[in-house]
């Protein structure tokens, strides 16, 4: 049995790369239906019609590539030897997010909007993509900070 001093948190376990892209999902998925409708043009019916009702799984999609890359990451930490150093936990998360959040801005306010599909990956899944990273990046920087400043806090 361990002792409180030696448990680790659901957030420094092995389920926590899948609690995060569960989070991710489900932000993604809340963004995508409850953004207008896209205002980029989208001629094709039938490219519009298939984001418009399968948009929403892309999220799965990369919520399992996010834990693939995570899972990889944590692996390589404990061959390493730095899996005694919960910091880097959050570290893990935050480059994964933030990876999605800079592409989700670059579909959003960078790329050309030439062709149909591509006025229609930019318009369903853009914005999901990028709330959805945003706001795991944030919470991950929050965590590292919490983790950072944990010490000091006790201290006084």
């Amino acid at each position: 049995m361990t002792d409180s001093s030696t448990r680790r948190g659901v957030l420094h376990s092995s389920w926590a790369p899948f609690l995060w892209a569960l989070l991710f999902l489900a932000i993604f998925v809340a963004v995508f239906y409850l953004q207008k409708p896209t205002t980029l043009p989208v001629n094709n019916g039938t490219i519009k019609e298939i984001f418009a009702t399968y948009g929403a799984a892309s999220g799965a999609i990369v919520a399992l590539l996010g834990i693939l890359v995570m899972y990889i990451l944590a692996l390589v930490k404990r061959l390493v030897g730095l899996r005694k150093f919960p910091i880097l936990n959050p570290v893990v998360i935050f480059a994964v997010a933030f990876s999605g959040f800079v592409f989700g801005w670059e579909l959003l306010y960078v790329e050309p909007t030439y062709t149909d599909i591509a006025r229609a990956i930019i318009g369903y899944l853009g914005r999901p993509l990028f709330y959805a990273s945003g706001i795991i990046s944030a919470l991950a920087l929050v965590w590292f900070l919490i983790i950072l400043l944990r010490p000091l806090l006790r201290r006084h």
